[in-house]
């Protein structure tokens, strides 16, 4: 009876050392090699076993395209706070990592191309050169930059897909990354997706059009670039992850088409990392309760706040939702984000384990 306990406990003790304690680094603590230091060492000294690196913020580049082989055509250019450098943050972090329990997964943001600042992107940045292919709204008007998160890339225009798809594989292709990490994966809003290029491709691929084949045309568009960008990452590097930032009310993720319970259903994704962002515990755990239903707990990982506004938001209560989420046995935790941790100095608080 001892030695099974023992073996119990040892089993317990592997699962929660497997579990993910992931963070999301955006681009901008990335830029300089000194800064690129400081978040290994963060979080190597916190326990964290999966860096979420943002290496493709707006259509841009924390790493070199086409660094080795140009098979997957890419000519986005640098992140404009290293478009004069040499500077390579993607294979800095790579190289300079010598934690083996660390992975590096290469965050990109998938539709979104602009900020709402059109001067710090390149001349030849594809919101210039490409104005055919932002996606507009019900009217056909061109999505306003300075809305949402800035315009977005149509996902029902077949040259986006593959556009999109070759900076991917590239990236894929030319690192050694432990995965690819696919953020906006999805359509800015319910009215949205009617740009010229997308309709002409709706309107080839289904015979009777109304508002539900529109639905469902528009959510086929997602699945099926996540399906094929599934298949060629692994066709490419079989151990590389491919996981995908989600929104975690299913009503809500309905609306920006982004059906990510059949992805993980369908084995179209390693992971989906949840937005969990409410500062409430108890919403947290009723949504997770639910999620239960869909017995996919393995395979989600819940992304939890880490930033405060004017509101003070205390260590504590991320503490607390770490705790439920290896309660209710979800995959792990992802922490958003790195430099709301540091603006708010949540490190010397928090209890990550």
């Amino acid at each position: 009876m001892k030695k099974i306990i023992i073996a119990a406990i040892l089993i317990l003790s592997i699962s929660l050392n497997a579990r993910i304690r992931a963070m999301w680094v955006p681009i901008w603590e990335i830029t300089t090699p000194e800064k690129a230091d400081n978040v290994i060492d963060d979080l190597n000294n916190n326990n964290i076993n999966q860096l979420m690196v943002q290496v493709r913020y707006r259509g841009d580049a924390a790493y070199a395209p086409n660094k080795l082989s140009n098979f997957y055509e890419n000519k986005e250019k640098k992140y404009h706070a290293i478009e004069d450098s040499l500077f390579d943050p993607l294979e800095y972090i790579i190289t300079k990592n010598r934690n083996p329990k660390l992975e590096i997964h290469a965050w990109i943001t998938t539709f979104v191309i602009t900020g709402h600042d059109l001067k710090k992107l390149h001349s030849e940045h594809i919101y210039f050169t490409k104005p055919e292919w932002v996606t507009c709204d019900f009217s056909q008007e061109k999505m306003n930059y300075e809305t949402y998160m800035g315009a977005y890339l149509d996902p029902g225009i077949p040259q986006v897909q593959e556009y999109t798809k070759n900076i991917i594989l590239d990236l894929v292709s030319n690192y050694k990354i432990d995965g690819i990490h696919l953020d906006y994966i999805r359509y800015p809003d319910s009215h949205y997706g009617f740009a010229e290029l997308a309709l002409k491709a709706y309107k080839k691929d289904v015979k009777f059009q109304d508002a539900d084949t529109w639905r469902q045309w528009k959510e086929d568009q997602i699945t099926n670039f996540i399906k094929d960008i599934y298949s060629n990452v692994k066709r490419i590097s079989p151990e590389t992850q491919v996981t995908a930032a989600v929104i975690s009310n299913l009503n809500e993720a309905e609306r920006y088409s982004q059906n990510w319970i059949k992805w993980l259903q369908e084995g179209y994704l390693d992971k989906a990392y949840l937005m969990e962002y409410s500062t409430s515990t108890s919403t947290i755990e009723k949504h997770l309760n639910f999620l239960s239903n869909y017995d996919l707990n393995e395979k989600i990982v819940v992304g939890l706040r880490c930033w405060s506004t004017a509101y003070k938001y205390p260590a504590y209560k991320i503490n607390e939702k770490m705790k439920l989420v290896h309660k209710k046995h979800y995959s792990g935790f992802a922490l958003f984000s790195y430099t709301g941790i540091i603006e708010s100095e949540y490190f010397k608080d928090l209890k990550i384990k």
